[in-house]
């Protein structure tokens, strides 16, 4: 089983060495304990929910007191060990265009907009050349070891507009930096050439995905689909609603497949729609007018962040000796700036997508952040979420 890449957001958890008080209660003050001598009686000081009250007092002596009784502060009862939680190892798998406007020079004029191959003689910088060299050291930075990496390109040489051929990869989905020779080499293989078979290749690419990720289903997957055009050839069903349909399909399926559009060139917009389809809001849209190399390393480097960081944790297995209760597990959510938050459960049953705190994934082996509170932990780097285990679970009121 190879390394899971590991996330901006930390995943720790907490077993109970004891726990006598529920955490639905905050910590009080105890009553007073009472003591007795031979003189008479003395008064206690009471038990502050963690310490034994002690023996009252009088003026002719000491007497023994009854211990002073309070309900346990549950972090301190509960969160007296720690492990680090396991990060879902992330895959994407890239399918990306080598039609032959990719040999279109770069920066362009936004007057003439190059729309199709410029033939040779060609400039020594083209939308190709640039991109490339981004790919490439996307899958050798450092940043980026742990990964899975896969990649393939479109269009094919045989079969231009079938989606059985683009579904096998160029270089299998791999852990970087192992894989990254092996995707450099490939990279660095391809000449542009041909048209756009939009909707086959991203189909390919998503049926490879889907695959990929029930083989593995620990891992989160996504593709991210590059390309410097709208769809060309390939018939009426080549389109960027037939691409966005799929895109959406397999963002509600079963893995779910999430879809990253990277957009290299002028008018380009159509492509939110695949973006948003497929549950990634909208496309990376890289203006080749201007310093399309430094946009290229901006939008890979953000398709990393927002990949990774999601919303979805395993639940770390317990010390030798313990056992999970589902019924006693809480969360809270350290931001970077050290404020901690406490996440109630949303209501078992309830639409996750809608809440504000956690839910069991269905096979009750992780933990998914829910709605607002998904939204916010994918909006920072560098927080840390931590599951307590050992006290009752806090569970918030109906979702409205």
């Amino acid at each position: 089983m190879r390394a899971g890449f590991v996330t901006p957001v930390l995943l720790g958890f907490f077993v109970a060495a004891a726990c006598s008080g529920n955490n639905q209660t905050s910590k009080v003050n105890g009553s007073a304990g009472s003591g007795t001598s031979a003189s008479g009686p003395g008064t206690g000081v009471g038990g502050d929910g963690l310490n034994v009250g002690t023996g009252g007092s009088s003026a002719s002596g000491n007497g023994t007191g009854n211990a002073g009784s309070g309900t346990l502060d549950s972090d301190a009862a509960c969160a007296t060990s720690s492990a680090n939680g396991e990060p879902i190892p992330v895959d994407l798998y890239f399918m990306v265009d080598i039609t032959g406007s990719m040999n279109c020079p770069v920066p362009e004029d936004p007057q003439t907009p190059c729309e199709v191959d410029p033939g040779p003689p060609y400039s020594k910088t083209t939308r190709w050349t640039v991109e490339s060299a981004a790919l490439s050291a996307f899958v050798s930075d450092p940043l980026n070891q742990g990964l899975g990496v896969g990649i393939n390109f479109f269009p094919s040489q045989s079969n231009l507009c079938n989606a059985a051929t683009y579904v096998q990869p160029n270089v299998e989905i791999g852990t970087l930096p192992g894989a990254a020779m092996a995707l450099d080499g490939a990279i660095m293989a391809q000449t542009p050439g041909g048209n756009t078979p939009t909707q086959p290749s991203l189909d390919g690419a998503l049926q490879h995905a889907s695959a990929w990720a029930k083989a593995h289903p620990t891992h989160k997957v996504a593709v991210v689909y590059a390309t410097d055009g709208y769809p060309k050839g390939c018939g009426a069903s080549n389109t960027i609603p037939a691409a966005a349909t799929l895109a959406a399909a397999a963002f509600s399926g079963n893995p779910s497949i999430a879809t990253y559009v990277l957009g290299v060139g002028p008018n380009l917009t159509d492509l939110n729609s695949i973006a948003t389809s497929g549950g990634t809001g909208k496309a990376f849209l890289i203006d080749t007018t201007k310093n399309a190399a430094t946009e290229l390393a901006t939008a890979l480097a953000s398709i990393r962040t927002t990949a990774v960081v999601g919303c979805t944790y395993n639940i770390p297995a317990p010390p030798a000796g313990q056992a999970l209760d589902p019924a006693k597990v809480n969360v809270t959510y350290t931001d970077s700036q050290g404020k901690v938050t406490s996440v109630l459960q949303d209501p078992p049953g309830t639409d996750c997508a809608k809440g504000a705190g956690w839910q069991y994934s269905s096979d009750g082996k992780q933990i998914n952040l829910c709605g607002s509170m998904c939204t916010s932990v994918k909006a920072e780097s560098g927080g840390r979420l931590q599951v307590l285990f050992g006290c009752a679970t806090l569970v918030g009121g109906p979702l409205k």
